[in-house]
């Protein structure tokens, strides 16, 4: 078959999707999906693009026609055009233009190795555009301390972009995915070290699967270095997710049938069993514990000393942002201010009937 180059004509909506042969390369923010984020995707998932990593609970299960058929885009290119494109759209909506946050290469993982440049290029991107959005780059593969040295420097150019590696680093039982768990944490001290911001991203949480001697160990070893970046979140299952641990002999875990594709949220006893080790494990080493938060809009928000005065809700930073709530941020000189209010009025404050996702 001959090599065949894509045309930007050829990228449809499908909902609240641009597709390109199939393929999600950007989605948009979606109250229906519960989506709070632009997923940018400027690729097709071949061979060398797809994600290598393969979880047993990927979301990308869901989607069979293209996540399984890496060999149905081997002939195909992208636009060379594709990325300004895509960014056209996010920035031609009020989301994009107040900030609202982009998720690099959702449907991979960002920092294999056909990503790398990719990833940087987008940063560029942006900044070349005096964008001021929320990025988040989620990932469970160490780079290499060269490209992060690199992706170091990229942020030390002067921008206005909130840029936050999320480590998916949870504690599970063998079976459930094959990262390394040693270069998970790696990535992490690294990350530290370099200043660039990062979150451990206990996701997917999963009571069933849960390796308790992992977590206090993961939590010894990563508590003297992100003791303020810690989430907590729950899996999203669907049934395509089930088939596939069904077909790996893995637990499935309960779940709202009626809600498949949206995050299952964790059980209050399960919440408190986790909480309950880092802050064990704080108090021997003597560390304090930031608030412990609940998806990734938190940990950008801690990242950047965006606290959170509207939602109180599990002890947590919220996704409900002053940018979501006001249409602006607050001034940056007042945003420690704001932190160590919402820490010293925690405790008297409502939380807000809205879902924590």
């Amino acid at each position: 078959m001959p090599n065949y180059q894509s045309t930007l004509s050829e990228i449809t909506l499908q909902g609240s999707q641009y597709m390109l042969h199939g393929f999600p390369v950007l989605g948009m923010p979606d109250v229906k999906r519960a989506v709070k984020y632009f997923s940018l995707n400027p690729f097709l998932p071949d061979a060398q693009n797809r994600c290598p990593v393969e979880c047993a609970y990927c979301v990308c299960h869901q989607d069979r026609d293209w996540h399984h058929h890496p060999e149905n885009f081997e002939h195909s290119f992208t636009p060379a055009d594709l990325l300004d494109s895509l960014l056209d759209r996010i920035f031609a909506t009020p989301e994009g233009q107040k900030g609202f946050p982009i998720s690099l290469c959702d449907y991979s993982d960002p920092f294999i190795g056909a990503h790398r440049e990719r990833v940087l290029s987008i940063l560029n991107a942006l900044i070349d555009r005096q964008a001021a959005n929320m990025v988040y780059i989620t990932t469970k593969v160490h780079p290499g301390k060269a490209f992060l040295e690199r992706l170091q420097a990229t942020l030390a150019k002067p921008n206005s972009l909130r840029v936050t590696v999320f480590v998916s680093l949870p504690p599970l039982k063998p079976g459930y995915e094959q990262a390394s768990i040693p270069g998970r944490v790696k990535l992490l001290q690294d990350l530290v070290d370099l200043g660039i911001p990062c979150c451990w991203y206990l996701r997917p949480l999963v009571e069933e699967w849960f390796d308790e001697a992992l977590m206090w160990q993961l939590t010894r070893t990563l508590l003297p270095y992100v003791a303020h970046h810690v989430i907590l979140s729950g899996i999203v299952m669907s049934e395509e997710i089930e088939e596939s641990l069904l077909q790996k002999e893995l637990i499935v875990p309960q779940w709202d049938r009626t809600q498949p594709g949206r995050k299952q949220l964790l059980s209050a006893k399960f919440e408190s069993k986790l909480r309950s080790i880092l802050s064990t494990v704080a108090s021997e080493q003597n560390i304090a514990l930031g608030p412990v938060m609940g998806h990734r809009l938190c940990g950008t928000n801690g990242n950047h000393a965006y606290g959170c005065l509207i939602c109180a809700k599990q002890n947590r930073y919220c996704q409900l942002f002053q940018l979501h709530h006001y249409g602006e941020t607050i001034s940056a000189e007042d945003n420690q201010r704001l932190k160590i209010l919402l820490r010293e009025n925690l405790q008297n404050r409502t939380p807000s009937p809205e879902e924590c996702l």
